[in-house]
């Protein structure tokens, strides 16, 4: 019933997307706009078209030099538009068309623009809604309709071209958005939709959009937004105060102040709950906490389906944010936070032996954890015309007490059983972390490049472990495992262009772009293992595990330079614009590992020397409504192995898994073939983005298993001969209109396509795995009142091991429902229907939902009440299906189920 819905509502949104029916007829509206004085065109002329009946923008657009303008793709909304042309100097014209039956383009022919005689200030009063300065695009908040208390992100929702998705990210036709900032500088940090969800629209100037200056000639272009506030709202203060109290003793609290002005951004926050809801940053907290009804991301900040066992939260922190001057700015975090955690998890799975023999493993695990953490993080920015200049300083604290218990059955195909385990771990975890690290650049160097990162680490581990452990029928055993470990790692990143160093070393300017790039890494780690078995007679943990203690000390250095050369072609034609890069590359990389060990197995002295060519070639098509790329690339990949996976010893106390070291592994090389297109369509407001890579492989690092007659698995990593993999991502983004309401569609599809050797009990296997993902979400603005929001997601992976054929995978349909009705009343639903499916193992439906109601109060909307109900139909549970080499995992963790929970806010909001 599921795959039936999934694949319809695929099918269906798929096509509504792509296909047009006969009544939905398109207008083209044309002319051009002149100086009526000067007899001359103007270029960069605001022409905006409005339904007649409501006043409502449906499209927009600029003159070109020549002063013309079309706007294409009109749906018939009505009989009669209107048409204003507008821009800064120039009187305002309005211009009413009725559209004759059976015309698609009306040509309006010129269009005279006198010259104001106004004062400024009314010139800006009048401005147009939206208006081209130069190269950035001006939206102006007083010229759209909007409901009181409405905030950034409604006023983008109303201009065509720009589309809001559920999760807060921005697209500008078809382009993402990388950075949304207030005043020029972020807002509280990454996070869009702090800005967007929070700040109101009335105390807005006007929201800029424009190319992001880190833009690269060879990368996908950006965009950014600015948003001006007003003279007298350059000041604020916003957060949130809220408590709430549920069914089964469940209980939040928050309290959060932001206090901003052009000098500083300070925040204070705290927060608890027994909820499931985690927020493990100042960003997260504040993406949780918006002011906009209903704002908070439902996935990430409702009780998520997908989350796993029961948590207790708290957090708490503060931030400082300073701008001293034009070029010195500092930022300091500080944040606590304490999580409690009771997981419950049941695993079944099936292990595929030579001979189409099979053991059947059922595992039930308890774990109980409390976990606090402080840090520390501090920035410091300074800007000159000359130097660029980062400073990022980090300190963390982390204390972490559990217990785990585990109970573990493993039976052969005619259901004897091999072994039984019952084993308990009672851990304690001290970690503490220090990070130092800077970024320097300076452009108008001696080089026409130069940028300069260095980054240093620090961590210190201490752990205690205790390991109770019931095997068969075998005498109990009991040991203590004690670990330090300390790490020091330094890294140092330059990158130099050498074009005006050559010129002014050789007298000669090359017509070609040289840099050179190195990367230094320098690691030490030490690492004492004490392992210690319980002496029953003194009652004490006295007797050493020779097998398993050691002292290390580790030294790894790994540079890889990297010389490249560049050239790029841009062609002007009177369409647009073509261009054409070409990069190419050589790198080298050496490693040097170094282990002095007081246990002769851990000792080891390796060094690796590789060539790393690369090559990119990006080819990119500009023109007026649209904008088209290919890129073809080759990059050579080197996967060391781990030091695990080199000198790991046998732990002869494990009865369940084990592993044992390989000093003879050699890196993984990768050679990569590469090919990515980009197609956007403005007038469309399209986007599609297809990437494509196939990858060949030398000696693959795999797994070596060996299965033990009593259920115990020993895994040794091994080289292998390598064989190809093919990955394929595929993105379509649209933003359209039926009914004259905006429907926005995601489309989003993966392919893994993998085949690889591994080892079991000695025997090689080749595997073929595929991977395939297929995911839509869609947006559609029914009424004003009500927007609606359908995703559905279809995966499968499956796998064939010599003869036999394995299969899991699972789809999803979720439907989102956001109600705004009657006034100051917002209704938000999400009900989703999961299904998840493995060969021999049993299949699981779940049907999850959530109801939220929130009622505003006060002038401003600051008083609020809301009624939750979570997991209305008690069916609420994680599952996740594994498929890796010759085993089929399912795993069923607990999860918070049904609840209902009243809340009330208060959000100060002072602007």
């Amino acid at each position: 019933m599921i795959r039936s819905l999934i694949i319809l509502f695929l099918l269906g949104t798929h096509i509504m997307a792509l296909c047009q029916t006969t009544s939905d007829r398109k207008l083209a509206i044309l002319g051009y706009v002149i100086d009526s004085v000067a007899k001359k065109p103007i270029a960069a002329a605001t022409v905006s078209i409005y339904q007649k009946k409501n006043g409502k923008i449906l499209h927009y657009g600029f003159t070109n030099n020549t002063g013309f303008f079309t706007l294409a793709k009109l749906s018939f909304v009505d009989s009669t538009f209107q048409i204003r042309i507008s821009h800064i100097g120039f009187d305002k014209a309005e211009i009413d068309i009725s559209v004759p039956v059976g015309k698609t383009e009306i040509n309006i022919g010129n269009i005279y623009l006198n010259r104001t005689s106004r004062r400024m200030e009314e010139v800006v009063i009048n401005r147009p809604p939206i208006l081209m300065n130069s190269d950035t695009l001006e939206i102006n908040p007083e010229a759209f309709l909007l409901q009181p208390n409405a905030v950034v992100e409604d006023l983008l929702t109303k201009v065509p071209g720009i589309i809001v998705w559920g999760d807060g990210k921005i697209t500008v036709n078809g382009k993402n958005v990388a950075k949304v900032l207030v005043e020029g500088k972020p807002f509280f940090g990454r996070d869009p939709a702090i800005a967007t969800r929070n700040l109101p629209s009335d105390a807005i100037e006007k929201v800029k959009v424009y190319e992001s200056p880190q833009n690269a000639a060879h990368q996908e272009e950006q965009f950014e937004i600015d948003i001006i506030l007003k003279n007298k709202k350059k000041r604020g203060l916003f957060g949130k105060v809220s408590f709430s109290e549920g069914t089964e003793a469940h209980k939040e609290g928050t309290f959060l102040v932001n206090v901003f002005n052009p000098k500083n951004q300070i925040s204070l926050f705290a927060g608890g709950n027994n909820t499931n809801k985690i927020a493990r940053n100042l960003s997260d907290f504040l993406a949780a906490n918006v002011y906009k009804r209903g704002g908070e991301n439902i996935e990430s900040n409702t009780p998520l389906f997908g989350q796993t066992g029961l948590n207790k939260f708290l957090i708490g922190g503060a931030k400082f944010e300073r701008n001293w001057n034009k070029k010195l700015n500092t930022d300091i975090h500080l944040l606590l936070n304490d999580r409690k955690s009771e997981n419950i998890t049941d695993i079944q799975e099936i292990r595929i032996l030579e001979g189409d023999q099979k053991q059947y493993i059922a595992e039930k695990q308890q774990h109980n954890s409390d976990g606090i953490n402080q840090s520390y993080l501090g920035v410091i920015k300074y800007k000159n015309n000359k130097w660029d200049l980062r400073i990022n300083t980090e300190a963390q604290k982390n204390k972490t007490s559990g217990k785990q218990r585990y109970n573990r059955n493993v039976i052969d195909q005619g259901n004897q059983l091999l072994s039984n385990l019952d084993k308990s771990i009672y851990r304690d975890e001290d970690r503490h972390k220090g990070k130092l690290d800077f970024n320097l650049r300076r452009n108008d160097s001696i080089a026409s490049k130069f940028e300069l990162y260095y980054k240093f680490e620090t961590q210190n581990n201490q752990l205690g472990q205790q390991e109770d452990i019931f095997f068969n029928n075998e005498i109990p055993l009991s040991h203590l495992k004690q670990t330090d470990q300390s790490n020091n790692r330094h890294e140092l990143d330059a990158n130099l262009g050498l074009n005006n160093f050559v010129k002014r070393a050789f007298n000669w300017y090359p017509s070609l772009i040289l840099d050179i790039r190195s990367n230094l890494i320098l690691n030490q780690m030490n690492e004492n293992q004490l392992d210690l078995f319980l002496d029953t007679l003194k009652e004490a943990y006295t007797i050493k595990n020779e097998a398993i203690s050691y002292k290390d000390n580790l030294k790894e250095v790994i540079w890889t330079p990297e010389l490249s050369v560049s050239k790029g072609v841009i062609k002007s034609t009177g369409k647009g614009v073509n261009s054409l890069f070409v990069t190419t590359a050589l790198g080298l990389q050496a490693l040097s590992r170094k282990n002095v060990s007081s246990h002769t197995l851990r000792s080891l002295d390796q060094y690796f020397l590789s060539t790393l060519p690369s090559a990119t070639v990006r080819y990119e098509r500009a023109l007026q409504l649209s904008n088209k790329s290919l890129t073809f690339a080759y990059r050579s990949l080197l996967k060391q192995p781990g030091i695990y996976q080199l000198i790991a010893l046998i732990d002869s106390t494990q009865k369940d898994y084990n592993r044992t070291g390989n000093k003879t592994l050699r890196a993984e090389a990768q050679y990569q073939f590469s090919f990515d297109y980009i197609d956007l369509r403005y007038d469309k407001n399209m986007s599609q983005r297809l990437h494509i890579a196939y990858s060949l492989r030398k000696n693959a690092l795999t797994d070596n298993i060996s299965y033990l007659s009593n259920g115990a698995i020993l895994t040794q990593t091994v080289n292998a001969t390598g064989l190809p993999l093919i990955e394929g991502n595929y993105q379509f983004k649209i933003g359209k209109k039926i009914w004259n309401k905006p429907f926005n569609i995601e489309l989003t599809s993966r392919l893994n396509a993998n085949q690889y050797y591994f080892f079991s009990n000695g025997a090689r296997y080749k595997s073929l795995s595929t991977d395939l993902q297929l995911e839509t979400r869609t947006q559609y603005g029914l009424l004003e009142q009500l927007k609606i929001g359908l995703s559905g997601a279809f995966s499968t992976n499956w796998n064939k091991i010599g003869m036999t054929r394995v299969r899991t995978g699972g789809h999803n349909l979720s439907l989102d429902a956001v109600l705004n009705w009657p006034s100051r009343t917002t209704l938000i639903s999400r009900l989703a229907a999961k299904n998840f499916y493995t060969v021999g193992l049993p299949s699981n439906q779940q049907y999850l939902w959530n109801i939220e109601l929130y009622y505003r109060m006060l002038k401003k909307e600051q008083l609020e009440i809301k009624l939750s109900a979570y997991d209305i139909l008690k069916n609420n549970r994680t599952i996740r299906n594994i498929l890796e080499d010759n085993v089929i995992r399912q795993v069923n963790v607990n999860n918070i189920q049904q609840f209902f929970l009243f809340s009330l806010s208060y959000y100060p909001r002072i602007f």
